[in-house]
C-alpha cells in the first residue's frame, strides 16, 4: 500500500485524546489517526486480539522491570503474526 505523508494541526484537545489513545494502546500517532478517519468514513476498525493484548501488557510489565527491555509494538504485532 503505498502512503503519503501530511501534516494536520489539531486543537489541543484533539491532541490529548490522540496522545492518552496512543499511550494507553501503545499505538503510534498515525495508527491512531488512520482509525479515527476509517471510522469516519465506515471502513473496519482495528481491534486487538486478546493475543495482542496479553503481549501489551506482558510489554508494559517487563517495562516496568527492565526499561531497556522497550519493544516496538510493530514488533510485537510481527511476533503474533496474522489472525491471533
Amino acid at each position: 500500500m503505498a502512503v503519503r505523508k501530511v501534516a494536520v494541526t489539531l486543537p489541543e484537545e484533539l491532541y490529548d485524546l490522540v496522545e492518552r489513545a496512543r499511550a494507553i494502546e501503545h499505538r503510534t500517532r498515525s495508527e491512531v489517526i488512520q482509525e479515527a478517519l476509517r471510522t469516519h468514513f465506515g471502513e473496519a476498525v482495528y481491534v486487538p486480539s486478546d493475543a495482542e493484548r496479553r503481549k501489551l501488557v506482558e510489554a508494559l510489565d517487563a517495562l516496568h522491570e527492565e526499561p531497556a527491555a522497550t519493544r516496538s509494538w510493530i514488533d510485537v504485532r510481527r511476533e503474533l503474526g496474522p489472525g491471533e
